[in-house]
């Protein structure tokens, strides 16, 4: 299998745009960083041929929680820190993900949210697109409110082949970038709409639209030409095997609906570290010997209790 990157952005937002997002419970500037040691080790242990990029503006080395990123980086050679020299006065490095896409960096690669753990069901419908190379981008819609066409693609549940997208051929990041950079709320869904969806002949050889329904979203049909895919199909023929029924319990109680907004700190961080595997206990190291700022931040009151976790 070739090497999968998952590609995430991080930055501190200048607007948070919270008449927006009233609805998110997670909605403050600490958000994207609430998940960052929990989401690095449930990726190695579910997407273990993998290499996890973040990129990020210079200046976030002076964040108070930049020690995390540096720690890890530092224990996991997979985690790859990938600053740009970018301005931006708005949500414009939402777009900076998109970079080993536009640069063809690699020959699939995931883009994801922050604050957002995966469960059973994505990472299914996720391995489906990995071993249906006849499929160039993917789509997950997991929510009852992705039946909009600003919801054809989802920014952080979307998957690309970039090498085999042909009209990419012509064009890199630094393009795409000064194209679509602006002020607007949601301008990387809208960006990558409008460049992959232009050509329904395309969407219905190479787009795979994975809908994923729960009891409290029920998911509507795919919203131009694809390949849409039934839940039972994916679900029954994906063999996920090599991640831990315990693990996959703990991502299903945590998360309902892929690409939720969550908190993976506190109780669920010390569930996590309990597990008994290296990638577990190379994490336990890592948040000892952060500092108590950092431990406090991702542990609270449990920091005297991690030391006991085996």
């Amino acid at each position: 299998m070739e090497k999968i990157i998952i590609s995430y952005c991080l930055f501190t937002p200048k607007n948070l745009n919270k008449e927006i997002r009233v609805w998110d419970p997670h909605n403050s500037e600490l958000r994207y960083w609430y998940n960052i040691p929990a989401l690095i080790a449930i990726n190695l242990m579910v997407y273990p041929n993998s290499e996890i990029w973040i990129y990020m503006p210079e200046d976030l080395i002076k964040h108070p929680l930049f020690e995390i990123l540096e720690k890890l980086s530092e224990k996991f050679d997979m985690l790859k820190l990938k600053f740009l020299s970018l301005s931006y006065n708005h949500t414009e490095p939402t777009l900076w993900r998109y970079k080993p896409v536009f640069d063809k960096l690699s020959g699939l690669v995931l883009c994801r949210d922050l604050d957002s753990i995966p469960n059973m069901s994505e990472i299914k419908a996720t391995y489906y697109f990995i071993n249906q190379p006849n499929y160039y981008l993917q789509t997950l819609r997991t929510h009852k409110n992705h039946i909009f066409p600003i919801t054809t693609i989802l920014a952080g549940l979307s998957a690309y082949r970039p090498n085999k997208i042909s009209f990419l051929s012509n064009t890199n990041f630094n393009e795409f970038y000064l194209q679509y950079k602006s002020n607007l709320y949601g301008l990387d869904q809208k960006s990558i709409i409008e460049i992959f969806t232009k050509d329904p002949e395309w969407t219905k050889k190479y787009f795979l639209d994975c809908p994923i329904s729960t009891k409290i979203h029920k998911v509507g049909k795919p919203l131009i030409a694809c390949k849409s895919v039934e839940e039972k199909k994916y679900k029954n023929s994906v063999n996920i095997s090599h991640v831990s029924n315990e693990l996959l319990e703990l991502l299903n109680e945590t998360t309902i609906w892929g690409g939720e907004p969550i908190d993976f700190r506190g109780p669920k961080l010390e569930k996590l570290l309990s597990y008994n595997n290296l990638i577990t206990f190379k994490l336990k190291k890592v948040m000892m010997d952060c500092s108590n700022y950092t431990r406090n931040f991702y542990l609270n009151s449990i920091t005297d209790s991690i030391a006991n976790i085996s």
